[in-house]
């Protein structure tokens, strides 16, 4: 068996979207992943099926793996000939012992690459507003990692920079200031925490070498964190951008749609899986080609249409005497996959907009097929048969409720409802709505979801 390679991929600070190309295409790829736990764990969500993913991820005080069986997991799945990813949060050889993991490799003849990554020192003052280096500041900075063994007291060697950059240093600020003060740092020089760089609850601290371990203190810093020293702090209340945008939380799919509201932390709250029992979908579908018209009012409605379908031996060709309805352009986008141009789509995507663009046409007695699911609202069945339809609605999914991971909602502004059933798993996980965060729904059947477990959310329209 010919053997794998190795590829050490720098993640990024935090947002998932601050990884390359290069390195999100071969997250794709591996068949084996082991990850850091400082990084999105969005991102493994773009592993194949079938990889193997292990978490070897280093905690304060705390690994999962010891180092030395981390380079030797590399080189052994390598050897079994598969594609390994060593996914690395921020760069790959900022102080993260990736140049060890790749001398093992290389002493093991294991082929590797190094895919850099956007580091902390970097991304972290970028998104607090702090500019590591400005002409009316400085020319130059200096990355430095505050972190000492155990036991290990001594001054931190300060490096002779304008802009001074500390990773790793939460549990050694004290011996940071000493050491600054020590290099002839004066006490009013200006000092930032960055806590959770790049991430929604990222939170700017500030002081001066003076007096910044009590507002630390005070502040309970957490970790991670990295700490910037410099006249360029003075710059951050001008410069802040990323802490003036509200975070939204969402809880369905296809965040990137909703960016223009803010700050996006996005938490799937529900999944769409096949319902338990098809006799009655598979009836309807054995004479699909009856129907005038077929609405799909979601991409999971076209998805396991079309599985049904080839289950039995059919394809698209089956709804070629139909007029297709989609209720938005990303439903339209997924018909496209299953060569299908939709007939109809409305400019509102929601079931009053399709209501809307069917009052335009004459509907009277022609057949329509509507594969949604389980649970699913009826303005849109009750819409069509008032207008003369005879209508045949049939559940071809169903949603299920699904662990969405931590949510810290003294970060979060807004929680938005995508549907009725994130609403409902919302409320299962989390309970009532914080006071303080606003909720906001997409069209009026969600927003009636949302007030009938008590929570007051202002409609929006699909972007």
């Amino acid at each position: 068996m010919p053997d794998g390679k190795v590829y050490l991929v720098g993640a990024g600070p935090g947002d998932m979207e601050l990884i390359t190309l290069k390195g999100s295409r071969l997250i794709a790829e591996a068949d084996v992943i082991l990850y850091d736990h400082l990084l999105s764990m969005e991102l493994l969500n773009h592993a194949k099926e079938g990889a193997e993913i292990v978490s070897v991820g280093k905690f304060a005080g705390k690994h999962t793996l010891p180092q030395e069986q981390i380079n030797q997991l590399l080189v052994d799945s390598a050897k079994e000939g598969k594609m390994v990813v060593r996914l690395k949060g921020g760069d790959c050889y900022l102080f993260g012992r990736g140049g060890e993991e790749v001398e093992a490799c290389c002493e093991a003849g294991v082929e590797f690459e190094v895919v850099p990554g956007v580091t902390s020192a970097l991304a972290a003052p970028a998104y607090a507003g702090i500019p590591p280096t400005h002409r009316d500041c400085t020319s130059n900075v200096a990355v430095v990692t505050g972190h000492r063994k155990k036991g290990d007291d001594r001054p931190i060697d300060i490096p002779k920079a304008g802009t001074v950059i500390f990773l790793m240093s939460v549990g050694n600020i004290a011996n940071i200031v000493k050491s600054l003060c020590g290099a002839g740092w004066s006490d009013d020089t200006p000092i930032a925490a960055v806590e959770h760089g790049t991430w929604y609850d990222q939170r700017v601290i500030k002081g001066t070498l003076a007096d910044f371990l009590d507002i630390a203190e005070k502040s309970v810093l957490r970790t991670p964190a990295i700490f910037i020293v410099g006249k360029v702090v003075e710059l951050q209340d001008k410069l802040d951008w990323f802490s003036k945008r509200p975070n939204v939380l969402v809880l369905g799919n296809h965040p990137q749609r909703y960016r223009h509201l803010g700050n996006i932390v996005h938490r799937r709250i529900i999944d769409c899986v096949a319902v338990d029992d098809y006799t009655e979908a598979d009836a309807v579908f054995k004479d699909i080609e009856q129907f005038n018209w077929i609405v799909f009012t979601s991409v999971n409605g076209a998805k396991h249409l079309f599985r049904r379908l080839s289950k039995m031996g059919k394809d698209a060709r089956s709804l070629a005497g139909a007029k297709i309805g989609a209720i938005g352009k990303t439903t339209a986008a997924r018909l496209n996959e299953y060569g299908i141009i939709a007939d109809l789509i409305p400019q509102t995507e929601s079931s009053t907009g399709l209501l809307e663009e069917f009052a335009k046409l004459v509907i009277g007695g022609q057949k329509v097929l509507l594969p949604q699911a389980e649970i699913s609202s009826k303005e849109l069945p009750d819409g069509l048969t008032a207008a003369g339809a005879q209508v045949t609605a049939v559940s071809v999914y169903k949603t299920v409720e699904i662990e969405p991971g931590d949510v810290d909602f003294d970060y979060i502004d807004i929680v938005l409802f995508t549907s009725g059933s994130t609403v409902r798993a919302f409320v299962n996980k989390f309970g009532k709505l914080p006071p303080n965060t606003k909720a906001i729904a997409l069209g009026i059947p969600t927003q009636n979801v949302a007030k009938e477990h008590g929570i007051d959310a202002e409609v929006i329209a699909q972007p």
